[in-house]
Parts: C-alpha cells; structure tokens; sequence
C-alpha cells in the first residue's frame, strides 16, 4: 500500500531530544544519592543540560512559528512539546530550591552562633574521607553569613523552659522532622542528628546546644545551674547545620534551622 501524504516533520526530534536530556538530569540526580557522583560535579551537569534543553526550547520556538506559517500541525505539535519541556531547567530549580536560595552565597555550614559554634562530637565519627571537615570554617564564613540579608533571621531561639525540657522536645521535633538522631546528652545539653536534602539526598550534621541562657564558655549548662536556673531564666538554644560535600547548600542548612525553630516554638506553646 502507497503511503499518502505529506511525511513526517523531523521537529518531532525536538522532544525527543528534550526528553533525553531529562533522562540524563535524572541519573545525575541518582548518582548523588548513590555517591556515585560528587555535588560539584552534579551541579556543571546540570548546568549543561539546562542549557542544552534551553537552546533546543529556542530551536523549537523557530520551528513552531515555520510551522503556523506553512500550516503544519505536526511541526508545531512537536515544537510546542519541545518548549514546554525546555521550561523544565527553569523551573524545577525554583520550585525546589527557590528563587531566594539560588542566589544565597557559597557556604555550607550554617550557625545560630558565630562567635562560638557548636561543635560536633559523635558525628565526627560518621564522616568519610573526602568529607569537609566537622570544625567550624571560621571567621571568614562567619562574616559572609552575618553579611548575607536572607540569613539574618538565623539568631539563637530563648525558650522559657528548662534545659531539660528544652533537650526533650527537640528530640521530638528531630524525629518528627525525619532526622536521624546519633545522640541524647540531657546532662551536656546537646543533641545530634543526620538529615538529607529531599531531592539530592546530601547528608547534613546537625548539632542542638541547649543552655540556660546566660550561659557562656563550654558547652552545655553551666555548672552548678541546673534546670532551677533554666526554668528562671529560660534556655538558649543554638543550632548548626553542615553540608558533609559542596561548596554551597543553596539554603538548605538555614532552612532547615527555621523548620527547626519554628517546631520547637510551637511545642514550646509559644507564638510563630
């Protein structure tokens, strides 16, 4: 039998293409979470295929409008297909990330403390070789997050509770937020937690440090004020939270510290 009509438009290429490229993001995506692929290198990946899928989308819009010219259904079909597509790269970034955080400065360690950090003790234990390291990256970065408008929210949290109080309710907000709590220490006041991102899977430390307030000097209450001291003058609660790879969180460590803050404010009966 002899085929009639016109043949087929090699536009239909367009989404095919695009949805390659899509394929390509994802096994990137799988490779972080399978640490088959580092961060950094994950992240030029994307880039590379969003510009990619951006130029084809520009391809498209040509071969769309040739295709309202001449009249042809098949041509604009794919090309249509191809720029929706093409607006993918663009707007998965901002969904996930947010337009706020894919301008937020290169640091992936993140404290409500800049002058004294907490500090990570048993979690040092689970980190690899190749992983940052689990001190603090001092003043310099201390200076870039004071310096950064979008974290100037990221300021310790008074409770009027007790430190035990305090320690008790963040280990219930740790889990109920999915955290994978390594460690309890009611007596040093401090809790410690692994948490990953959602989408790429990035393994952060957390660190809670809860003493009465007033309390300076080394971690946890100080000694000889106990929880009669806590429950009059309420409890200082610090938290720190570090990438284990990359050179950029893209906000993810200070938007963790709100979630967690704004959960131990409502368990603590207080207003947001």
């Amino acid at each position: 039998m002899i085929r009639s009509g016109r043949p087929r438009h090699w536009g239909r290429w367009l989404y095919r293409i695009q949805w390659l490229l899509l394929a390509v993001g994802g096994l990137g995506v799988a490779g972080v979470r399978l640490n088959l692929l580092t961060l950094d290198s994950a992240l030029v990946l994307f880039a590379a295929v969003g510009l990619a899928m951006v130029a084809v989308a520009l391809v498209a819009m040509l071969v769309f409008l040739w295709g309202l010219v001449r009249r042809h259904g098949e041509a604009r079909t794919a090309a249509l297909w191809a720029m929706v597509l093409g607006l993918v790269p663009v707007a998965l970034p901002l969904f996930t990330v947010g337009q706020q955080n894919l301008s937020a400065p290169a640091l992936y360690d993140i404290s409500t403390d800049l002058k004294d950090p907490p500090q990570f003790d048993l979690l040092v234990s689970l980190r690899d070789t190749g992983d940052h390291s689990p001190d603090y990256p001092g003043a310099v970065a201390a200076d870039v997050q004071r310096a950064a408008p979008g974290y100037a929210d990221i300021q310790p949290l008074i409770l009027p509770l007790s430190v035990s109080d305090t320690i008790a309710s963040s280990e219930v907000v740790a889990r109920d937020m999915g955290w994978r709590v390594i460690a309890v220490q009611p007596g040093k006041g401090r809790l410690e937690a692994v948490a990953r991102t959602p989408v790429l899977g990035i393994t952060q430390d957390v660190v809670v440090r809860i003493r009465p307030e007033g309390a300076q000097g080394a971690e946890g209450p100080a000694p000889g004020r106990g929880d009669s001291a806590g429950k009059q003058r309420g409890t200082r609660v610090d938290i720190r939270s570090a990438s284990r790879k990359g050179q950029r969180d893209f906000g993810s460590n200070a938007a963790r510290i709100r979630e967690f803050q704004q959960r131990l404010r409502a368990a603590a009966g207080l207003a947001q």
